[in-house]
């Protein structure tokens, strides 16, 4: 007998095949919109654009930011967000707003924390367990573009690596003790900064901190301060009011910005690590015993300082990594710096304080 129906040939096959996977994909990809909106819209109105005055112009042209709820009266934002703002408000999801006062900063990772007046948070973001935040993972950035409140942009968490960009966030050194960022391609402009960084459910795992390349973030990769440097930050500052990572107390400089010639004149062949510049008064470097440069009166270097060339044993490069390094300790802690001394190597000890 034969056969009431012939064999399909395979492609054909396949065609039907995902004609009948369709309405179950749509089905899916609606559920997963869904979920994705419904996270959105939850976190939404604990971000809020922050709004100031510069201080150094005494015009009234307005610079913002954003940051977002973390208690029910403390917000958290950059710092250079709000460094060098008066006036500063924080306008909610819903457009009231109302006065907010800094409580505290942390410079070194470009953290503030404000208090606002007059109302309560409407709603809280908390924060993720960022060790296991993944490449390729989602990520949303929520916040206030252009002063534009209450923007979104979706993408993934591009990967994360050191910080090597300090000095871009306009201050002297701001963000120069973040050891780790992570990337993020979801569109990033100016006025996002101090804004969160969120996991497919709406967990905070960063805080946007700067647009890396691009213009105005077309092509460029978003900067995220991880949150768990956030969260440490912040239980330093409400607890102690100042950051508790390890400081040293002493101003350095690389010996790339130094003459060649002086550098091989001291006996030093490579640029790999940072010279002791000076040294504060009472700082655990003067108790240590660090030897700072010695400058004529016009500020030009006649003597090298210490140069610091490894840290914990761990070589450094430049004056990033020794800060680093330092910071990843804790206050009381003590570390070994290998330094270039007088045409030698020799190693000393220090105890870390707390930055002043």
């Amino acid at each position: 007998m034969r056969p009431l129906t012939r064999p399909l040939p395979l492609a054909a096959v396949l065609w039907l095949a995902a004609l009948a996977a369709l309405p179950a994909t749509a089905e899916a990809s609606g559920a997963s919109e869904a979920a994705r909106v419904k996270v959105i819209q939850a976190a939404l109105p604990a971000v809020v654009k922050i709004q100031g005055t510069p201080v150094y112009t005494g015009g009234e042209d307005a610079v913002w930011g954003s940051g977002f709820f973390y208690t029910n009266r403390r917000i958290v934002t950059n710092y250079h967000v709000v460094d060098g703002l008066k006036n500063l408000t924080v306008t909610l999801h819903d457009g009231r707003s109302y006065p907010a006062e800094v409580f505290a900063v942390d410079r070194g990772i470009d953290l503030a924390i404000l208090e606002v007046q007059g109302t309560t948070a409407p709603a809280t973001l908390t924060f993720a367990r960022t060790d296991q935040v993944l490449a390729g993972q989602t990520a949303i950035v929520l916040g206030s573009p252009f002063g534009k409140r209450n923007l979104v942009s979706l993408g993934i968490v591009a990967g994360s690596g050191p910080f090597d960009y300090v000095g871009q966030l306009g201050g002297d050194d701001v963000g120069i003790e973040i050891p780790e960022i992570y990337y993020t391609d979801a569109r990033v402009e100016p006025g996002n900064s101090g804004g969160p960084l969120l996991d497919g459910q709406g967990r905070v795992i960063g805080i946007i901190d700067a647009v890396l390349g691009g213009a105005s973030g077309i092509g460029g990769l978003g900067i995220a301060i991880p949150a768990y440097l956030v969260v440490q930050s912040i239980h330093d500052l409400e607890q102690f009011g100042v950051p508790q990572r390890g400081w040293l107390g002493a101003t350095l400089v690389d010996l790339t910005e130094l003459d060649p010639l002086t550098l091989r004149l001291a006996g030093l062949e490579s640029t790999q690590g940072a010279m002791v510049d000076r040294v504060l008064a009472g700082s655990p470097a003067e108790a240590a015993g660090l030897q700072g440069a010695r400058r004529d009166r016009y500020g030009k270097l006649v003597e090298l300082g210490d140069v610091i060339v490894a840290v914990g044993g761990k070589a450094v490069k430049n004056r990033f990594d020794v800060v680093r390094e330092i910071a990843r300790r804790r206050p009381g802690e003590e570390v070994e710096l290998t330094l270039w001394r007088n045409g030698k190597k020799t190693t000393v000890t220090v105890q870390l304080a707390a930055r002043r």
